[in-house]
């Protein structure tokens, strides 16, 4: 004997189609039946109005009796058919569907000939036999008025019938619907329930650590895939677990390791930082004193027996004071290198136009007999260390300076302004500018873009600003364009709403 097959259970997708459709379905029967009740009530509401002309026609056939009585004449007699014949058209357009409206119908259309029937009979009467004819007349005008009154309350009778059969078959439609929509959406709602709050548990132990638990939901429908694939999720995630671990153990261990030879080359790092800042400064010392010692030696023989040289031993002492004095700033320049990556930043809020006026005041009066035109747009507040920072406007306007020199009059313009959570301020000269494809060699120290004999300066200048600006988390950058001058800008982050401004004289 065979064992009978499970059904297989109906997909969740095509259960809620079938939800969806029911409303479509009623819908239809519905629209159906509105189709058959509005044309039955339309045609009950024409044969009404169809039964309202014939009484008016009759009540009109009535008056022309009367007046054919009292004046006679062809064009009463003519009305009087022709409103006879229109009252027949009219009848002929009356429907009879039930017994009792043919009934009718047939009996008006009996009574609308016997009227014509006695009206022809008045016409050929003798005076005698008027009055007996018209008595006749009236009875069966009134006669054909009664039955059409009744035929025309049957029809709005009927038109009531429909509309309330229409609304009564509407409503039990609907509550079909309702009930049986409910039912359907209560037994997937369990449905759907149990098998979510499988899912659930299996979510909530898995999330809570147990990757061993499966989820036994036995059901070949969306939920029962969904479960499956949860459960061959938590198998891969348990497999990913396990080599995750090994991995974290194996990085931890890297991580040790690292940190151990990141400490020792720090540390290592460190000293050798420390012997080459102690090596440059000491070199950097002991060249000093050879360096005064060639430039005193020299001026002495200048001074003592320069009238003994001629003009071209004059010449080259001199030579070798300047190279002399040249090294020894580059010294100095060199060791403020150095300082400025050791030194302890003090920071404050700082007011930088005051900073910015009193070196530019001190600029100009280095150089009196120089006509120079500082142009000064206000300028934003920054935090940081009023020394370093002042040293970055010295150097920047010493360069605007500097490399104006061949103006007639220099001009230099100071701006800035907060975008972006810095503030950005500027240097610009109409001097003797730079080639932007050099631009990459502007902050590197020793590097220049001019000959010394164009414009003095050891190189070290924008490396110092650069290494100042990195110190307080800022940028800076520099475009140009030979002979049509430079503009140099740094940005600072925003200092915070509440600083204090201080004074920018400090150095």
């Amino acid at each position: 004997m065979k064992k009978g097959r499970t059904p297989t259970p109906m997909l969740i997708k095509t259960q809620l189609r079938l939800v969806a459709l029911l409303p479509a379905v009623f819908a239809l029967a519905i629209a159906s039946v509105m189709w058959v009740a509005t044309l039955k009530v339309d045609q009950a509401r024409h044969d009404a109005e169809m039964a309202e002309k014939a009484l008016r026609l009759n009540f009109e056939l009535n008056i022309l009796t009367q007046e054919y009585l009292l004046f006679g004449g062809i064009p009463v007699e003519s009305q009087f058919r022709i409103n006879h014949q229109s009252m027949g058209e009219v009848l002929a357009r009356l429907k009879s569907d039930e017994p009792e409206e043919h009934a009718l119908v047939e009996a008006l259309l009996h009574g609308h000939q016997e009227l014509g029937s006695i009206f022809n009979r008045l016409l050929e009467s003798k005076t005698a036999e008027r009055e007996q004819i018209v008595a006749a007349l009236q009875t069966k005008t009134q006669e054909i008025r009664a039955k059409t009154r009744q035929f025309a309350d049957i029809q709005r009778q009927q038109v009531m019938k429909f509309q309330r059969r229409a609304i009564a078959i509407i409503t039990v439609a609907l509550a079909a619907l309702a009930g049986l929509s409910m039912t359907l959406l209560t037994l997937m709602g369990r449905r759907l329930m149990l098998g979510i709050d499988q899912l659930e548990d299996g979510v909530r132990r898995v999330a809570a650590g147990d990757l061993e638990h499966q989820i036994q939901l036995a059901t070949a429908d969306e939920l029962g895939a969904l479960a499956n694939s949860f459960n061959a999720f938590t198998d891969k995630l348990k497999d990913e677990m396990t080599r995750r671990r090994q991995a974290e153990r194996e990085i931890h261990q890297l991580n040790a390791e690292l940190e151990e030879r990141v400490q020792r080359r720090t540390a290592e790092f460190e000293a050798a930082n420390k012997e080459l800042e102690a090596f440059a400064y000491s070199v950097s010392h002991d060249l000093r004193a050879p360096l005064r010692a060639v430039d005193g030696f020299s001026r002495k023989v200048i001074m003592g027996y320069g009238d003994k040289l001629d003009d071209e031993g004059r010449r080259l002492l001199q030579v070798v004071r300047d190279n002399a004095q040249s090294m020894g700033k580059l010294i100095d320049d060199l060791l403020a290198f150095s300082r400025m990556g050791r030194r302890e930043m003090a920071s404050q809020p700082l007011d930088m136009d005051a900073m910015v006026r009193s070196v530019a005041d001190e600029l100009r009066a280095a150089e009196p007999q120089r006509a120079i035109e500082f142009a000064f747009s206000p300028l934003p507040r920054a935090s940081g260390d009023a020394a370093m920072l002042r040293q970055v406007w010295v150097n920047l306007l010493a360069n605007a300076v500097k490399f104006s020199r061949l103006r007639q009059v220099a001009h230099i313009e100071v701006g800035g302004q907060t975008e972006g959570g810095e503030v950005i301020y500027w240097v610009k000269d109409d001097g003797a500018g730079f080639d932007m494809q050099y631009a990459d060699k502007l902050f590197g120290v020793f590097q220049r873009l001019h000959r010394q004999d164009e414009f003095e300066g050891t190189g070290v200048g924008l490396a110092i600003a650069q290494r100042i600006l990195h110190r307080h988390n800022g940028r800076i950058w520099g475009e140009g364009k030979p002979d049509a001058g430079a503009t140099f800008r740094f940005a600072l982050p925003s200092p915070m709403p509440d600083d204090h401004l201080s004074g920018g004289h400090a150095s």
